[in-house]
């Protein structure tokens, strides 16, 4: 990665090298990439806060299609995220070849794994003020079923909805920590097959 601290090495890393490297380079290199997809995390905040709101504001019924699109809009935002970064030439090309991806399936699982622990880890800390709109919203229905006024300010959608968004925009660059490590554990998958392509043609 051309960048203005850390660059990309080209070596075999173990699963904790991949993670502890991918986080440093993600630090290293945060304002470069979010200067590169910053507008695309405000279409990742948008779809964020459309999922969430569905079943806060509109139905809790709605919940199971408010979880797929949530789920959606991560797969679109990482796919997206990944292709500025290539296309910016941030991320060096590397193809595997055919299986390369079942012979390591250990390190690819323990690095995803981890990061998925630490994602869920900083989601729960930006997303506390959600979290607290959610469950006063959801009281003031309850309370509204059983005859209670409302007790929530009239603008309380508009509000809510904007601290989705600015949740959601937050979380964005919380998933976003998952790219550089599991491109390391990529690059190292690259980097062993190319070793024993070698090694098998100099042993022939």
């Amino acid at each position: 990665m051309d960048t203005e601290k850390k660059e990309i090495e080209m070596k075999v890393r173990s699963s904790q090298a991949c993670i502890r490297d991918g986080y440093q380079l993600y630090s290293a290199n945060f304002r470069k990439i979010f200067r590169a997809t910053w507008w695309l995390a405000i279409g990742f905040a948008l779809l964020a806060a459309v999922a969430q709101a569905l079943p806060v504001l509109i139905s809790p019924t709605l919940l199971l299609p408010a979880s797929i699109l949530a789920i959606v809009a991560v797969g679109l935002w990482l796919a997206a995220a990944k292709w500025r970064l290539k296309k910016l030439q941030m991320l060096p090309p590397v193809t595997l070849r055919y299986g390369s991806w079942l012979a390591h399936v250990g390190k690819l699982l323990l690095v995803s794994i981890v990061c998925l622990v630490i994602v869920a880890a900083l989601a729960l800390l930006t997303t506390l003020p959600t979290v607290i709109l959610i469950t006063a919203n959801w009281q003031s229905q309850v309370g509204m079923l059983y005859g209670d006024p409302s007790g929530m300010p009239e603008n309380v959608k508009w509000l809510s909805i904007a601290v989705f968004a600015i949740a959601g925009f937050i979380q964005a660059y919380v998933w976003l920590t998952m790219v550089l490590p599991m491109y390391l554990v990529k690059i190292s998958m690259y980097m062993q097959d190319k070793e024993k392509e070698e090694f098998n043609k100099k042993t022939i």
